[in-house]
């Protein structure tokens, strides 16, 4: 479990550090607020893709979708947090490496920063969905092998002595034995 935890938050960092980076090479490094919950919300519909069973795994199409429309509403909320509470300052070397400007009178901080604020929010998001994501039970084989125990969903129906023309008329094994 952890380590789907930990390959989930990896997949999210990577996914929102490349959104935050195309943002800055667009010029919104700190973008206003209208743009950066319209970029988290594509964070979060392409993080529903991607993490947990991916869109492209076989009967996946529908959990994706439906991972994809809350993960855009949870980024929106995930976004207001981090602007709201991560109030560190970004690093200048981070600033520097990027090659971002800063318009001046405004303070980069790592909640309002492009780059930080949708990798973090993406990793929250991609750690859940993985970690959420349980492998599938393993199927029964050609053979005929049942499912193992205590992962079957329907139970088998119990054999019994009784046929159907029995059943019909209501009598039971029991009535029968009594007749003879």
């Amino acid at each position: 479990m952890v380590g789907r935890l930990l390959i989930g938050m990896l997949k999210g960092v990577i996914l929102g550090a490349a959104l935050g980076f195309g943002m800055i090479q667009v010029g919104w490094a700190v973008p206003g607020a209208v743009v950066a919950y319209l970029a988290a919300a594509l964070t979060g519909v392409l993080i529903g893709l991607i993490a947990g069973k991916p869109i492209w795994a076989k009967d996946a199409r529908i959990e994706a979708g439906m991972k994809a429309g809350v993960g855009a509403l949870l980024a929106l909320g995930l976004t207001y947090a981090a602007r709201r509470w991560l109030t560190t300052p970004v690093p200048q070397p981070l600033l520097d490496i990027t090659k971002s400007t800063v318009a001046s009178g405004t303070t980069a901080t790592l909640g309002t920063y492009g780059m930080t604020a949708l990798a973090a929010v993406a990793a929250v998001l991609g750690g859940f969905y993985d970690a959420d994501n349980t492998p599938e039970a393993d199927k029964p084989d050609a053979k005929g092998d049942k499912a193992p125990a205590g992962k079957a969903r329907i139970a088998e129906p119990e054999e019994s002595d009784e046929s159907l023309e029995d059943l019909e008329s209501g009598e039971s094994d029991d009535e029968k034995k009594q007749a003879k």
